[in-house]
């Protein structure tokens, strides 16, 4: 499958960066973000997309050199001449590895040419004291209490230009960032508080069909069945029976996908949490009746989210088995993006979970994937040349449609006059 697809766009090279680049005019690209990619062998897919990605600690020190660029040619075509720029992180003090995020991103941005600042934004709090952060490494920076003056958002230390947001708002975004005149990327209101799973992938599989015909390639190896219930509450057992019928329905046309293809897997399916990320919200089940029988153990856990929100619909997709491992591990590759550029990325392995379970969860281990070692993971001898970039191409692809279907959903925000 991948040989297949490298080629595939390989031979429609310039066919395929006319298309990207068509796409990514018709609606805005993330400033960043990050793909969680399954490679099943028999199909290649994105399982979730985050808007607000962390985990650029995992991007290997080349790939990180190589983005600064990418971001300063991205600020400069998006926002023009600036100097200033403030990263509003996630209110998390206590996690050593996500402030190692935060210092290495603010690194690949500050590298690009810019004043970087960190606030903390925190409107209810007394504690208007400036916070010394330290990573697992000892690299320290400081976050400063924000405030708003004049519709604009300010720390002691700056007056950004514009705001770079490394927090997903899952419990609700501030009514007071409404008043900010500054630009704020990405915007707050497609945070996991409202945003859906359900409509990026449905906005996937429409790019994703679309692509497969401009490279001549079966869709369905680039796309995944998605089904969206709702309203559902686990604990009250609301909407359970509607869960299983979507389970019968993808796991049915899994099966009829599977037979055609001459697959031998068993279909399962995903239970996620609608609006919800960081692996929480997330089971697997192999029939409805395993829907209409949960415990009190697995109804709680499909209760709440991050910061415990209430899980009020979900997705019921496609389980796509992942062919990848590091060691005897089951493994699944995340991409990075700045809009629609690949800045990088890593390899998510995990000690207890098969290759058909959620390795985002406890046993997880990560491993740096460079784009210098994706260029030179090359396909067979029997192609054109043996120096193709194959991961890049295909991993690179995948993640670059996700990345088109995410400016769909921004696009929705601003056609319903979202900030």
């Amino acid at each position: 499958m991948k040989n297949e697809l490298a080629e595939k766009v390989y031979k429609k090279w310039e066919d395929v960066q006319e298309w990207f680049l068509s796409k990514s005019v018709d609606a805005p690209m993330p400033f960043y973000s990050s793909v969680d990619i399954r490679d099943s062998g028999f199909k290649i897919v994105p399982v979730d997309h985050n808007l607000f990605p962390a985990g650029f600690n995992n991007i290997c020190e080349k790939d990180q050199d190589a983005a600064s660029l990418i971001f300063k040619n991205l600020i400069q075509r998006s926002f023009g001449e600036i100097k200033n720029i403030l990263i509003l992180p996630e209110n998390n003090t206590s996690n050593q590895y996500y402030i190692e995020n935060l210092f290495y991103l603010r690194e690949m941005i500050r590298q690009a040419g810019y004043t970087v600042g960190i606030g903390w934004h925190q409107p209810d709090s007394e504690k208007k004291d400036p916070i010394l952060l330290e990573t697992p490494r000892g690299e320290k920076l400081t976050a400063y209490p924000t405030r708003i003056e004049e519709r604009l958002l300010k720390t002691d230390e700056m007056t950004p230009d514009f705001i770079v947001l490394n927090n997903d708002f899952s419990s609700g975004y501030p009514l007071e960032l409404d008043c900010v005149s500054q630009r704020i990327v990405p915007t707050y209101k497609l945070g996991w508080h409202s945003r859906k799973k359900g409509t990026h992938f449905k906005y996937y599989n429409e790019l994703a069909k679309e692509f497969a015909e401009l490279i001549g390639i079966d869709p369905w190896k680039l796309t995944i069945h998605t089904e969206t219930v709702g309203p559902v509450n686990f604990n009250e057992t609301a909407g359970l029976r509607e869960v299983a019928e979507a389970v019968e329905k993808v796991i049915t046309e899994t099966q009829k996908s599977y037979d055609e293809h001459s697959i031998s897997t068993t279909p399962k399916v995903f239970i996620k949490n609608n609006t919800g990320t960081y692996g929480m919200g997330i089971m697997t089940a192999s029939s409805p009746e395993e829907i209409l029988t949960l415990n009190r153990r697995k109804k709680n856990k499909m209760s709440v989210g991050k910061n415990k929100s209430e899980i009020r619909s979900v997705v019921v997709q496609e389980g796509v088995p992942t062919d990848l491992k590091v060691g005897e591990h089951a493994a699944e590759p995340v991409v990075y993006l700045a809009g629609c550029q690949l800045i990088g990325g890593f390899v998510r392995s995990n000690t207890e979970r098969g290759d058909l379970d959620n390795l985002n969860s406890k046993g997880m281990i990560f491993e740096k994937l460079c784009m210098s070692d994706l260029g030179r993971m090359s396909v067979s001898d029997t192609f054109e040349s043996t120096n193709i970039p194959l991961l890049e191409l295909v991993y690179g692809s995948i993640a670059r449609l996700s990345a088109l279907a995410a400016g769909r959903e921004i696009l929705d925000t601003q056609a319903n006059n979202v900030k």
